[in-house]
């Protein structure tokens, strides 16, 4: 693909080389992590379950580590209107309604 004026030059949106160097490392240690068992997260809820043989270090480590390896949870905004209210229903709408929840939690 072929930039409009300028010839040259990585495309828009490709990632240069570094880019996809650190990206591999960056899942090489996590997997490492992972298959030993001693991700962030992990450290930290050995620490609150009360696991002695987690150093002082290792904690401060795992706790700076943490925003890198595992990703904040974001709140998630929904705006939602309701068409009809249950008042509006029908018997026949409710019990149908009722029928199919019923049905559903086996």
């Amino acid at each position: 693909m072929q930039n409009k004026k300028n010839q040259g030059g990585r495309p828009k949106g490709k990632l240069s080389a570094a880019t996809l160097r650190r990206k591999a490392i960056a899942e090489r240690v996590e997997q490492d992590l992972v298959s030993k068992k001693s991700t962030p997260l992990e450290i930290m809820g050995r620490v609150m379950a009360g696991d002695t043989t987690v150093t002082e270090m290792q904690f401060e480590a795992a706790k700076a580590a943490a925003p890198y390896i595992h990703p904040k949870l974001s709140a998630v905004t929904m705006n939602a209107t309701v068409k009809r209210s249950v008042t509006e229903y029908s018997d026949d709408e409710l019990a149908a309604i009722a029928g199919a929840s019923e049905t559903s939690g086996d």
